[in-house]
């Protein structure tokens, strides 16, 4: 799991979509969305914590 963890805070926004759109069933499809939203609020709460805008 923790290799999991690591390999999706490595993706990009690109990637993610790419995943999303390729994905064969809806189940596939809701569980990429996810990762990406997990993924994009992580870097959302560095930015804000690090004053970055």
């Amino acid at each position: 799991m923790k290799m999991l963890y690591k390999e999706c805070m490595k993706l990009d926004p690109a990637e993610t979509t790419q995943l999303i759109l390729g994905a064969e069933t809806e189940e596939e499809q809701e569980f990429y969305s996810m990762i990406s939203d997990f993924v994009l609020q992580q870097r959302q709460r560095k930015v804000i914590e690090e004053n970055w805008f």
